[in-house]
């Protein structure tokens, strides 16, 4: 087993586990509500989208029925991007709190709302203040799954100097490193105008799908945020940052890094700045890019003209650190 694969194989059944469990609360909470307000419960199950057409309420126990398919609808729709991402605990995290957002949200509107249908005889509005005790216990839901799917395996640190092919700037003793660049991306502002849309169209429907449009909303400013990026590689690194949202940062230490090399056409695979099988970065063109060779076998790329004085300067960094300077 490579580093990679024995970085990505710790804690996996942890969140595998914690993806496919909460799920359940999709279907646990109706059957534990109903067997504790059954007897005071009206002939008809006037809830979630059924309170608007009392005509179509199904019965019950047809009610009940109807949450195993969705269940089985959440569990596939999250599983199948675990497995995807099987070599990626980064993003199985993200999975892992998006199954505790679902099964919070889920839980907690079938307890508001057969809680109110106690003691009724048909329908009733909802109180303003169910809105927001879901929100708030759901928000509350994907932290604390965030949290339960634990820390995320340091990669191994690198301490071999760049090989003698590598472009490679020398540097004297009290020299710093400090490069800095930008790139854009049409892909990603029109992914975010097509997304946007969505979002606004969703509104409407919003007294019942709010989660989909906040999470629509969500991924809109994501996309957007990441079609400007800044580069920028100074004494601490490596770092990518969004332009139109400056908290979208990730760094890339020395310690991670093996060495960098530029290349001449786009680096095959998908980069984004999370992460992927092949690695992270930013690729906005078929022209040059840096391409840093990472501890965990996996590569870091951005697109950038000058990619050959990028990593020129990361390996000059990368050769006085490791006491092992080359040309």
């Amino acid at each position: 087993m490579n580093r990679s694969s024995d970085l990505a194989a710790r804690g996996r059944l942890r969140r595998l586990t914690l993806t496919a469990v909460p799920l359940l609360l999709v279907v646990a909470a109706p059957m534990i509500m109903l067997s504790c307000y059954g007897e005071q419960l009206p002939d008809r199950a006037y809830v979630d989208s059924w309170a608007a057409l009392p005509q179509y309420a199904p019965s019950w126990e047809g009610w009940l029925s109807q949450q195993w398919f969705t269940l089985v609808l959440f569990e596939a729709s999250l599983l199948f991007p675990f497995v995807c991402y099987w070599r990626l605990p980064q993003l199985q995290r993200g999975v892992v709190a998006l199954a505790f957002f679902v099964g919070g949200s889920r839980a907690t509107a079938v307890v508001l709302s057969v809680t109110a249908l106690a003691g009724q005889a048909g329908p009733v509005p909802a109180p303003p203040w169910h809105r927001a005790v879901e929100i708030a216990v759901t928000v509350a839901a994907a932290a604390l799954g965030y949290l339960a799917a634990g820390r995320i395996p340091a990669p191994p640190e690198a301490t071999a100097a760049p090989p003698a092919h590598a472009p490679t700037m020398t540097l004297a003793p009290t020299q710093r490193v400090l490069f800095v660049t930008s790139s854009w991306s049409a892909p990603r502002l029109a992914v975010a105008a097509v997304l946007g849309t969505l979002t606004v169209l969703s509104v409407p429907y919003g007294s019942g799908t709010w989660q989909g449009t906040a999470l629509l909303g969500a991924w809109t400013i994501f996309e957007v945020a990441q079609a400007r990026t800044r580069l920028q590689i100074d004494h601490s690194g490596i770092t990518v940052r969004a332009a139109w949202l400056p908290a979208l940062h990730r760094t890339l230490p020395y310690p991670l890094i093996r060495f960098a090399q530029a290349s001449a056409g786009r680096p095959p695979g998908r980069y984004r700045l999370h992460d992927g099988d092949e690695g992270w970065g930013i690729i906005s063109g078929k022209g040059p890019a840096l391409v840093a060779r990472l501890s965990d076998d996996r590569q870091f790329v951005y697109s950038t003209r000058a990619a050959e004085t990028a990593a020129a300067l990361v390996n000059g960094w990368l050769s006085r650190q490791r006491q092992g300077e080359t040309a």
